[in-house]
């Protein structure tokens, strides 16, 4: 996939070897409520974006602009650490159910500064069980689990 597909007016060659993925973020308050008849399925909060597939992240970072949308309650703060070695206090929104190649998972949802790619990092792909196909440059199912995310428990001896 090309990036600059997926990111108009950005330099194509800075994002080259990037994996980028379609993601859908729910609110999952909003569905719980319209599963119990208290709203209607129109008025349930969603987005789609695109998402910068980075195994180095550890959550789902999204502008803070999209949460606001989403309207998804603050649940914490955290201490961020950039690839540059700076470091900044965010907020942590959620929960949120993620939408990716047809697998659903709840995350919490990293606040990333407005005009910044969303980033999907490594706990939200562990548990929708996705790969980086990095030849491909696509996420691919686990092949040990390609209908349904494999969970796996070590129960102690």
């Amino acid at each position: 996939m090309r990036a600059d597909r997926y990111l108009p007016g950005t330099d194509w060659e800075a994002y080259m070897g990037k994996v980028f993925q379609e993601i859908e973020l729910v609110n999952t308050g909003d569905e719980v409520l319209h599963r119990h008849g208290m709203l209607a399925a129109e008025q349930i909060r969603r987005v789609k974006l695109t998402a910068l597939v980075d195994t180095g992240a550890t959550l789902l970072s999204v502008p803070e602009d999209v949460i606001q949308k989403l309207g998804l309650p603050l649940l914490k703060q955290a201490t961020t650490r950039y690839a540059d070695g700076r470091t900044e206090r965010c907020n942590i929104y959620g929960p949120a159910l993620i939408r990716v190649l047809g697998r659903v998972e709840t995350v919490s949802v990293l606040a990333g500064h407005t005009g910044q790619p969303a980033l999907l990092g490594q706990i939200p792909l562990e548990g929708l069980d996705l790969l980086v196909d990095t030849g491909r440059q696509c996420l691919v199912p686990n092949p040990e689990s390609p209908d349904m995310p494999l969970v796996e428990v070590y129960e102690a001896a």
